[in-house]
This record gives structure tokens, sequence and C-alpha cells, in this order.
């Protein structure tokens, strides 16, 4: 390639001015200082100040000589290969954890209960089923009140749908008609793989292990659509959705730093995956 603009269209950039991030998925291994100088410019240009590439393992080395370094990894996130999750930092206050222990105290709670697995049936009144474009608008009335900030608009009920429509499957759960409890799966199936996200339970029924029977239901959904490697992002310094990871058979890969602005500002978030199939690096 002989330009910036033919190299962009042979790769993947999103510019998550949200966020104030630049990511990377995909590029041409042999352009890897282009692809940065690139990325740099454009983090400029936006005011982001972290960059992250889904990287193959035998680039994280290049990548590594322009100031990357390695957070995680995301199992068989490219059809079964690795994604090596490389983070740069342009800031230093970007690139501080505001709270590392209370995050590395939650892991280990977390990780100490993975063995209590238990299959959780629904409370007493409560239905789970799939989600409609239908119940966009209650929808986005849970994920704003459950969220004074999250990293995609998910308060906006044509934002939701618009997700419905692009290979994102919800599953809600109701009681006496209204929605409790939510998540999807937010497929990607050029490289088939799905994050389970967007998760949310209604203040009043938190507590009850809601969001287990949800991910059950969405592992089983992926399974019948040939998807196998799931993976899910979980806030560092909140218990509640890492001990349901690591209850539902998640294995802990990483930790993001400041990776988005959800619930109350920039937050630490680990990765947890679950292949339901072999993976390779």
């Amino acid at each position: 390639m002989t330009d910036v603009t033919s190299m962009l269209e042979a790769g993947d950039l999103v510019v998550d001015e949200r966020n104030l991030r630049v990511k990377l998925h995909q590029y041409d291994r042999n352009q890897i200082p282009r692809w940065d100088k690139e990325m740099r410019r454009l983090a400029i240009k936006s005011n982001a100040t972290k960059l992250i590439v889904y990287a193959k393992k035998p680039d994280v080395e290049a990548w590594a000589s322009l100031g990357y370094h390695q957070e995680g990894k995301i199992d068989g996130f490219f059809n079964g290969e690795n994604a090596q999750m490389l983070s740069c930092f342009l800031t230093e206050e970007r690139a501080t954890s505001a709270a590392p222990q209370l995050a590395d105290e939650i892991l280990q709670v977390s990780l100490d209960k993975a063995s209590y697995r238990q299959e959780k049936s629904l409370p007493d009144g409560c239905v789970m089923r799939p989600a409609t474009e239908a119940d966009a608008e209650a929808l986005a009335r849970l994920y704003k009140l459950v969220f004074a900030t999250y990293p995609t608009p998910m308060d906006d009920p044509a934002y939701v749908r618009k997700t419905m429509l692009e290979s994102t499957h919800y599953f809600v759960i109701e009681n006496g008609g209204n929605i409790i409890c939510a998540a999807s799966a937010e497929v990607s199936e050029r490289f088939g793989s799905a994050e389970l996200t967007d998760c949310a339970t209604h203040p009043d029924h938190l507590g009850k292990g809601l969001l287990q029977p949800l991910f059950a239901a969405l592992e089983e959904k992926m399974e019948q659509l040939g998807i196998y490697y799931l993976y899910t992002l979980t806030r560092a310094q909140s218990a509640g959705m890492n001990v349901t990871a690591a209850k539902q058979g998640y294995q802990y890969r990483g930790r993001l730093i400041n990776n988005c602005s959800i619930f109350s500002g920039y937050e630490d978030m680990n990765i947890w995956v679950k292949p339901l199939r072999l993976t390779w690096e």
C-alpha cells in the first residue's frame, strides 16, 4: 500500500469520541509503524487519550517497540485465534488506575467463588424471553436508570433498535410485565466471536442472581448461531458482574485500565472469556 487512504481501507480503525480512544482491529502487519502514526494523528484530532490494538501474537513485539504494552487477551476473538489486547496511553492520568487494590480484592473474591457455580432458577413471578424491537423504549429506560454514564448511548431507544438490527441479541427478565434485568450478546460475524454486554438490573431487584440465567440463555443462543468464542468486560471495581462471570465459567484474562466511561466515569474493565471450542494463539 502506498498511502494512508489505501492503508485504512485494508484495516479497521475506529475513533471512539464518546470514550476518547482510538481502536484498531485489523491491520497490515507490514505497515505497523504507519498504523501507529495514523492512530496518533486521529487521537490528536479527537482528543483521545488511549490507543487500543487487537493484535496477533507475532506482532506484539513490533507494537511494543512503539510504546504499546499488553493489558490482556481475548481467547478466540479472531475466528478462534486469540486477540492480544495492546494499549498505549497518551496521558499519565489515563494510564493511572483509580483503585487498583480494590480491583485486585474483587478479582480474588470472584475467582474464589468460581467453584461455587450452580444453575440459577428464576425467582417466582419472573419470566425470561428474547427481547424484540418493541422493547427498545423499556430497555432504554432501564439503562438510563442504572447507568449515569455508559460507553454507548443505550438510553436512546433508537440506538437500541439499531443494535438489534446489527446482530446484537438481547434477553430480558420480566416481573409483573416490567423488564427488570437485561443483557445482550454483540456478535461480530466476520470475527466469529461475541461480547456479552449491556448487563443491567433494576435497583429493586439486585442480589437475586438474575444475570446468571440470562448469560446461560445468551450462551445457548450463540452456540445455536455457530458463535463459539465469547467474552465479557466487567467493571473491575464492582463485584457483581465479576462474580457472575466467574460463576458462569468465564476465565480472567487481564485488565484494561481506564478503558471506557461507564457508571460514574472512566473505569478499569476486567476481561473474562469463555471459548466453547478450543482456541489457538
